[in-house]
């Protein structure tokens, strides 16, 4: 990822540093097969990129499922643990109540952990979206400036 942007600042002053043609209105020459170097740079990291990505989802979809199995578990847990209580004395009821309150705690635990993790996974996805938009826009940008270089030639 810090690649792409090395390379995109590597464009960058590869087009501050390219010399302004007279009367041209701030256009300038640039040495295409150094820019194009670095466009082919940018698209072979992509792919990489792209994995990563991948990847990120794959572990978001992992930590949704872990999520989901231990709030699952923890409210068959609380089940398991208000059935084991049933008993028709004072007991029962105070445990029926107690129970009641294990099961709606086990929901909220699983609520918030649900929360948690489609938070966490949007947030990566969220990176690798702007990662890949700002990848996207200089290489865009840089065949602009091509053209244009091309069409002034």
């Amino acid at each position: 990822m810090m690649e792409i942007f090395r390379i995109l600042d590597e464009m960058e002053l590869l087009l501050k540093g390219s010399r302004k043609m007279p009367l041209s209105g701030g256009k300038s020459l640039v040495e295409t097969n150094r820019f194009l170097d670095r466009v082919d740079r940018i698209r072979a990291i992509l792919p990489e990129e792209l994995e990563t990505a991948k990847l990120l989802l794959a572990e978001r979809e992992k930590i949704v499922h872990d999520a989901f199995a231990e709030a699952d578990q923890y409210v068959e847990q609380s089940k398991n643990q208000a059935a084991r209580l049933v008993d028709d004395s004072e007991i029962t009821r105070n445990a029926m109540s107690a129970a009641e309150e294990i099961i709606a705690q086990g929901e909220q635990i699983s609520d918030q952990i649900r929360r948690d993790a489609e938070e966490y996974a949007d947030g990566v996805l969220s990176h690798v979206e702007y990662v890949l938009r700002k990848g996207l826009e200089a290489v865009v940008e840089g065949r602009d400036q091509l053209k244009a270089d091309i069409e002034t030639d």
